[in-house]
């Protein structure tokens, strides 16, 4: 921007400015712009150190690791069915048979006491199932299903969490965008309205004009703090994201092209919640197989070995050792309702899945689409730059030479801002497309730490 000091008039009589000296201007400016470089340098985050905070401290996903942790003992549980149970059991038995109490006659080598009608024992008691019916097999591949079922969830939420942040990443960087180009404009009316000041005193313009780009200037200004409050909103819902109260550190610029994407329909079936619901659906079927097996005859083995203290603290070992074989025959139709219940459980995730892999495809779809505009919309706003920087150009060589005002410099230098905005604006929505597409294949973003990518300068 150039700072104006003289007032010149043509043959005319017409006032005009022409360029001063604005060496002690740029010195400052230039100062000014090193120092709030090296704070940015300095205190820039990347998106990819992002990423991998959000990986390490977001609740969502510490939930989610947990759900697998609930899954696996679950699968613990039900293969431990296959060991059976060992119980220690004490027990007390009372008689008050009075035949045993006080009997006849007494064998030769027992003392002619009372017998002990209070008597307490001790041992253990076991019970293996043996899973002739398969219900134990069936129950424990539902386990494990849905062990793998909320891997994949983890995996969703995971990658969930990742294009959140990614977007909100990019949304903040294309608001700075537009806030720069907005104080760009703020300062050119800024001059534009010194201009104006030292024409009305050359009486060469109305009091009018400044009152209207004073107006202008105030709508600008409002535009900017409403890019602030958006700007805000979108900080604090990255520090949700963090587990933080706030994000107030400065971005990284983005300053290279995305990957493009190669895609196929059928890539979406590598979705983790296409995946999660694969699962699901045949965690399902295994409880279905299991409510039909409970309708089968079962078989279980039982033993138990008790030590007995009774008469005159004399004391006996008792075991014990059965095979028991049951048949189900009528419990009110419970287990048939059961069966019907898991049917219709694997029938509506089927159709679930059906939904979701259509609107999968949407998304694949929409995201390509995205893709395309927003390349167009770049290679527009490539275009759109390089006509501003050339009219900026020309018109400071005609503003050199006094051949148009200091308000058309001034609009000149407005516009280049803007579009250098816009271009910045539209690289991070092409950044945004690119990584649309990645999310609708189950991939993670384009940026994330670790990942290879081609990329272009701009």
């Amino acid at each position: 921007m150039r700072y104006i000091n003289s007032l010149n008039y043509d043959s005319t009589g017409r006032g005009r400015l022409r360029p001063g000296d604005v060496k002690g201007w740029l010195m400052i400016t230039v100062s000014m712009a090193a120092v709030l470089f090296n704070w940015n340098t300095v205190s820039a985050r990347s998106l990819g150190t992002i990423l991998l905070q959000v990986e390490k401290e977001s609740p969502a996903l510490l939930a989610a690791e947990e759900a697998v942790a609930v899954r696996r003992a679950g699968v613990k549980i039900v293969k431990s069915r296959y060991l059976g149970e060992v119980d220690a059991v004490v027990k007390n038995s009372t008689f008050n048979d009075k035949r045993l109490i006080n009997p006849i006659g007494y064998p030769l080598n027992l003392q002619p006491d009372l017998f002990d009608n209070n008597q307490i024992g001790y041992g253990l008691r076991a019970k293996l199932p043996l899973d002739i019916n398969g219900r134990i097999g069936a129950q424990l591949e539902a386990a494990r299903q849905l062990q793998k079922a909320s891997k994949a969830q983890k995996r969703d939420v995971r990658l969930r969490l990742l294009y959140s942040a990614a977007a909100l990443y990019h949304g903040i960087e294309g608001i700075l965008a537009e806030e720069n180009a907005l104080r760009h404009q703020i300062q050119a009316l800024d001059s534009h309205i010194q201009t104006t000041e030292a024409a009305i005193k050359a009486e060469q313009e109305i009091p009018v004009k400044k009152m209207r780009l004073i107006t202008e200037r105030d709508d600008v200004m409002g535009s900017l703090a409403a890019l602030k409050g958006q700007e805000q909103r979108l900080r604090a819902g990255l520090a949700a994201l963090l587990a933080a109260r706030s994000f107030p550190d400065s971005l990284s610029p983005i300053h290279i092209l995305p990957p493009e994407t190669a895609w196929k329909e059928e890539m979406i079936e590598q979705r983790p919640d296409i995946m999660a619901f694969k699962a699901r659906i045949n965690s399902s079927r295994a409880f279905r197989r299991a409510a039909r097996d409970s309708r089968l005859p079962k078989m279980a083995v039982d033993g138990s070995w008790i030590q007995n203290q009774g008469y005159n603290g004399e004391n006996g070992d008792n075991w014990t050792l059965s095979v028991q074989v049951g048949m189900p025959l009528w419990d009110g139709g419970g287990r048939r309702a059961e069966v019907a219940k898991s049917s219709a459980g694997v029938r509506m995730l089927q159709q679930k899945l059906a939904a979701l892999r259509y609107q999968a495809r949407s998304e694949l779809i929409s995201a390509r689409a995205a893709w395309n505009a927003a390349t167009a919309r770049y290679q527009a706003a490539l275009a759109s730059g390089k006509a501003a920087a050339e009219t900026a150009r020309i018109q400071e060589n005609r503003f050199t030479e006094g051949q148009i005002s200091a308000d058309n410099l001034v609009d000149a230098e407005a516009a280049l801002s803007k579009a250098e905005s816009g271009k910045a604006v539209a690289l991070t929505d092409l950044w945004k497309a690119g990584d649309s597409i990645r999310f609708a294949l189950g991939r993670e973003p384009a940026l994330y730490p670790g990942r290879q990518t081609v990329s272009h300068k701009r």
